[in-house]
């Protein structure tokens, strides 16, 4: 009885018609006459949940935000009148400390009445103090502005007042510079409406939820950090807003906006975000520069040029000593294994851009899109598969030299490109649209007769003289037999350095059998039949298998061989393949030609066996 009491002396000193509501049971713990005279009934016997007409749950909505402030106000929430009208009321909702019930108490004021009664008492003000004193109460912010107009304008930030009805009282020169209004456009009008409407992303945004109503209907400072204001034509602009409750004689007046526009930096950080990125891609492009480079890193090259005593070997000795200081395109022309890769990296090694890469690209079997794609690059994005910028070989080998194998088996689409490009002194990048400046040397090679290719319009006459500006034409082993001992010794000395085997002498009985072969597989050849023979040595007398009678000399009729030894012959005997076809398994004299094989049954045999590049690819001094 002593808290209901106080209840009923609380609800009689409130200004506004009240009760005290226990919304668990819908009761009314106390209320004062006003309430009856409102509702024209007995709320306190009927529960106020009868007379309620809005959503019940935005009503509970707002019983929660009561307890959870302390404090609420809810605008517009409906009841029924006693004549079956409708009444529009303003509720002010407090929770009640002290009790262990969850009681709130309710204070009500019709809209209606609350705008007459707001519009009387201004007009008996303005009676009774006259214009300067109605100019004084017209407005907190029209004095604000008035007193404060020099700092205002001076600020670098935008600045704007709004009263508790979200409508503009003053606004900064600042904030019109950044919104493109003049402030006789906005003073007055809805701010919300005007220029924070829609999000970013174009999804409306109403004003119920917006931060800087909630600032003064709460009575908090809010601070949002990125948010969207749009200007006069229609742009947004990107802002940091913070929205700070003002008050006039201690009553809550609305709240002052003070913001930046950071679209500027937004957009500096994604170009820096950009920049970002770009510079990954470049470290990837450095890394896929640097595993090229590893992967064409060739061993120590001792000599300074063909190994060799005959008039062959000096002649062309003098060539690459005389072309190498040039930046002359050479085309380097002979039979598979005679030595043309040896004479491009001694050239290359020999010239200013030794220290620079030495790229090689075969052209046998490939397309003009697959040249096009290993020579020049792309960019993401560029066809499907291109996930990410990728250098060609033409960057690569910038500042060096590219070696194109095999140009003779170049597509007639690409010789056209690969033209252009000699003569312009640029390329571009597939997807690209920025030209790259052409910094490389090119040496050619090819094992057909590219003067008949000529003839028969397989390769572009015009294309053939930008690249044979210096030919230089090799010879087969069996012309040149002088060679041999020198070339045996050095391919000897290589294997057993390269193996650690022991040391093996070659005889003069082995020298004469080795001049004595015909070698159809050229110098190749021969490194492959001294490494066998090195091997199956190990350290003692040399015995030579060709590959003539390779079968017959390692397979007897009568020896039952081992499992293992088999597959070990099968592996040498494809190494020693892989050699004479220079790496190449398809296309003409390709491993898989030379061994009767499909291309795919030879690739899962070199898998099978896990043989490496670097078993047939050593640098083969000629």
């Amino acid at each position: 009885m002593q808290i209901e009491s106080n209840f009923s002396l609380s609800v009689a000193l409130s200004p506004l018609p009240t009760l005290v509501y226990d919304p668990r049971l819908d009761r009314v713990v106390a209320c004062d006459a006003r309430i009856g005279q409102l509702f024209d009934a007995n709320v306190q016997s009927m529960g106020l949940a009868s007379f309620l007409m809005s959503d019940p749950g935005e009503f509970a909505v707002f019983l929660e935000a009561v307890f959870y402030f302390g404090s609420y106000v809810e605008t517009g929430l409906s009841f029924a009148a006693s004549d079956g009208g409708m009444l529009e009321l303003e509720v002010f909702g407090t929770a009640v400390p002290g009790t262990e019930q969850s009681l709130v108490a309710l204070s009500f004021q019709e809209l209606d009445a609350k705008g007459r009664r707001a519009h009387l008492a201004e007009k008996n003000t303005h009676q009774r103090l006259g214009l300067k004193h109605w100019q004084e109460v017209h407005g907190f912010f029209q004095e604000v502005e008035r007193e404060n107009r020099l700092i205002l304008d001076a600020a670098g930030e935008g600045i704007y007042g709004i009263n508790a009805d979200g409508k503009a009282t003053f606004v900064n020169r600042a904030a019109q510079e950044m919104l493109g209004w003049k402030a006789e456009d906005l003073i007055g009008q809805d701010l919300h409406a005007m220029i924070h409407h829609h999000h970013l992303d174009g999804g409306h945004f109403p004003a119920r939820e917006c931060p800087i109503y909630r600032s003064f209907r709460m009575e908090e400072t809010v601070r949002v950090d990125e948010d969207a204001f749009w200007r006069k034509d229609g742009k947004p602009i990107l802002v940091d807003y913070v929205s700070t409750p003002i008050y006039d004689r201690g009553v809550l007046a609305g709240a002052v906006v003070i913001f930046r526009d950071i679209t500027e930096r937004r957009e500096n950080e994604r170009k820096l975000r950009a920049a970002l990125s770009e510079i990954e891609e470049l470290k990837a492009q450095l890394e896929q520069e640097n595993d090229y480079l590893l992967t064409e890193m060739r061993t120590s090259r001792s000599q300074k040029g063909l190994v060799g005593q005959s008039a062959y070997t000096r002649s062309v000795n003098a060539q690459i000593g005389l072309i190498a200081e040039t930046e002359t395109n050479v085309l380097v022309r002979g039979t598979p294994g005679s030595g043309k890769a040896q004479i491009v990296s001694l050239i290359h090694d020999a010239s200013p851009r030794g220290k620079r890469p030495l790229v090689h690209v075969d052209c046998a079997t490939k397309t003009a899109r697959d040249l096009e794609i290993e020579l020049f690059g792309y960019r993401k994005g560029a066809f499907r598969g291109a996930d990410r910028d990728t250098v060609g070989k033409l960057v690569l080998a910038q500042n060096g030299t590219l070696h194109m194998d095999e140009i003779t088996d170049m597509p007639l689409d690409f010789q056209t490109k690969l033209l252009e490009v000699l003569r312009q002194g640029h390329f571009t990048r597939i997807g690209a649209t920025e030209p790259t400046p052409l910094g490389t040397r090119i040496i050619s090679s090819t094992a057909r007769d590219i003067d008949i290719e000529v003839e028969a319009g397989r390769f572009r006459r015009d294309l053939f003289f930008e690249l044979a500006v210096f030919p230089i034409q090799t010879q087969d082993l069996r012309s040149r037999c002088d060679d041999i001992p020198l070339l045996a010794q050095h391919f000897l000395e290589q294997t057993v350095r390269r193996a650690r085997l022991p040391m093996t002498r070659i005889s003069r009985a082995n020298i004469e059998t080795l001049q004595s072969y015909d070698w159809p597989g050229n110098v190749r050849e021969l490194q492959n039949v001294v490494e066998r023979a090195a091997i199956l040595a190990q350290g003692g007398k040399l015995v030579f298998d060709f590959a003539t009678s390779q079968t017959q000399s390692l397979i007897e009729a009568d020896r039952i061989y081992s499992a293992a030894e088999l597959r070990t012959f099968e592996r040498n005997n494809l190494v020693a393949c892989l050699r004479r076809a220079g790496g190449r398994v398809s296309g003409q004299n390709g491993a898989a030609q030379l061994l009767g094989l499909a291309p795919t049954t030879l690739y899962s045999r070199i898998k099978s066996h896990k043989i490496q590049e670097a078993e047939w690819a050593d640098p083969m001094p000629v």
